[in-house]
């Protein structure tokens, strides 16, 4: 995200698929030109004319907006992340609100063999 809310967002569902599919886009004018440049690129409704259309992404890595990224230092893993936390394991939910930890598996993402709705939360299968 560069700014709020996503550019074609409406809290109606409907509205919202009806605006990306037949809405112009419309950004708002703080956002800098290389951020403006590849939103526009890659909201193209054109396929075609989409932004890493043609060269996937060697056409999106050489935008403007990526030019303080040195890739071959991030491929080898030479930066260093802005943020890295510190955790005791892969389970230490620490840093994830129990907003989001707390909810239960999607049924989208997991059933058990008899096709019933796994419950636990993300939380429980951390313990």
């Amino acid at each position: 995200m560069l700014y709020g809310l996503p550019p074609f967002y409406s809290r109606n569902t409907a509205e919202m698929y009806d605006n990306i599919l037949n809405k112009p886009l419309q950004l708002k004018p703080n956002i800098s030109n290389a951020a403006k440049h590849i939103l526009e690129g890659l909201l193209q409704k054109d396929r075609t004319l989409r932004l890493g259309h043609s060269h996937d992404f060697e056409e999106i890595k050489n935008h403007m907006f990526f030019s303080p990224i040195n890739w071959d230092d991030l491929t080898a893993k030479k930066l260093t992340p802005p943020f890295n936390p510190n955790v005791t394991g892969p389970n230490d939910l620490r840093h994830f609100d129990t907003e989001f930890t707390d909810e239960p598996v999607s049924s989208s993402i997991g059933c058990s063999p008899d096709s019933s709705l796994i419950t636990a939360s993300i939380k429980e299968a951390a313990e």
